[in-house]
């Protein structure tokens, strides 16, 4: 059977793992509805992130945009990156916003899938990179995670420390390479058969959501 567009999205949705620990108010065929609603058809890479359900949709006038609907109201926002300095804030609007929460470094401003996201270190002598996430008009911080934890979504995210010995606790060996990664941490380590693998792990819960062969 030929699989629609809507049934695509649908699929990447129920396989979309963004910050599994979060409880979700509204559903793939809702979000999808919001979005027809305000005149963006075809949606594809329906996933939950940061609060929003996002996917990449194409207008009745055939404007091609990231749409985010936000999963406890249903407000919904069309971005464009053309259309950044006037209905979008400026990089360096996101800059200022970034170093009035107290960094002084702020670098690698970009407009990325919906949200504007930076990195930045609060000073010379403190130089944990602190990676942010804002919500693309408001620039309201959405996630706000170093290796010393931070939070997404008002939720607490374990440190790199934490997420350590949270999997030497569940039998991992060897852990190394702990980064944080669009909502998770990503760890190398041995199993407990002795075979490398590459993890997956939940930032709130520690927990792991995935286990793969390292290559």
């Amino acid at each position: 059977m030929k699989k629609t567009v809507l049934t695509l999205a649908f699929a990447a949705a129920a396989a979309a793992s963004a910050l599994p620990s979060m409880a979700w108010a509204m559903g793939a065929q809702e979000a999808v509805n919001v979005m027809a609603k305000n005149h963006y058809v075809a949606p594809h890479d329906l996933q939950k992130q940061y609060g929003y359900w996002t996917a990449e949709a194409v207008s009745n006038d055939g404007v091609r945009a990231t749409v985010l609907v936000n999963d406890a109201n249903g407000s919904f926002t069309a971005v464009r990156k053309a259309d950044v300095g006037t209905a979008l804030p400026s990089v360096e609007r996101v800059a200022r916003q970034v170093r009035a929460a107290g960094y002084s470094f702020v670098y690698d401003v970009e407009l990325d899938d919906g949200f504007w996201q930076a990195k930045a270190r609060q000073s010379v002598t403190n130089r944990e990179k602190v990676e942010f996430v804002l919500h693309p008009v408001t620039l309201e911080v959405l996630s706000q995670v170093g290796r010393s934890g931070g939070t997404v979504n008002g939720q607490p995210v374990l440190s790199a420390d934490q997420i350590v010995a949270a999997l030497q606790q569940a039998g991992y060996t060897r852990v190394r390479g702990v980064e944080y990664e669009d909502g998770y941490w990503e760890a190398e380590a041995t199993n407990t058969a002795n075979l490398a693998v590459e993890l997956r792990v939940d930032a709130v819960t520690g927990a792991v959501l995935r286990e793969q062969l390292d290559d």
